[in-house]
């Protein structure tokens, strides 16, 4: 008895470009610089990714920094807004506003030569400096405008964040 075999896909051929073994089948697989275009693809998506991570890093950075900043300005002006009116450290650093000119007001309020700190009493965070003016009878008589200034360096560059507030006299006080 004979036995024939049958090829395991009959009718089949290679595709023109494809040549063929001595056993009749096709040759399969990637060449050389098919393997290197994709190997230098993925490289270049991968690369993308890693500076699209950096520049996601630093962006969350620089946010943290201005929260904190605010979170200062805003912690300061609460406690300066629990002392007396008549405080002393709520007593004006700004020439009379009777004189000046709102420009010159704003202008004097953002001075940091003139303010006052918190620095002898809490500290302050590494990188930031907490400061505040006081103008009084601004915007009106009695009232006293507060300007609290948070100043931070970032990347060599000062950045401020201000906050303001009136506050005027108690009435049981006028």
């Amino acid at each position: 008895m004979i036995i024939v075999r049958q090829p395991s896909h009959p009718g089949r051929t290679c595709p023109s470009r494809l040549p063929a073994t001595a056993g009749g089948h096709c040759q399969r697989g990637f060449t050389l610089i098919e393997v290197l275009v994709a190997i230098t693809l993925l490289a270049v998506g991968i690369l993308a990714a890693a500076t699209m991570q950096i520049t996601a890093l630093g962006g969350n950075s620089l946010a943290n920094r201005v929260t904190t900043a605010s979170t200062l300005a805003a912690d300061t002006l609460e406690s300066l807004m629990e002392l007396p009116f008549d405080d002393p450290r709520l007593a004006a650093t700004v020439p009379e506003a009777a004189t000046a000119t709102a420009a010159d007001l704003g202008e004097a309020l953002s001075d940091p030569e003139t303010a006052r700190s918190w620095e002898d009493e809490l500290g302050q965070p590494a990188g930031f400096e907490v400061f505040w003016n006081v103008v009084e009878d601004y915007p009106l008589v009695d009232c006293k405008t507060i300007r609290v200034l948070v100043r931070r360096s970032d990347r060599g560059a000062l950045r401020t964040i201000a906050l303001d507030f009136v506050r005027m006299r108690p009435l049981s006080e006028l």
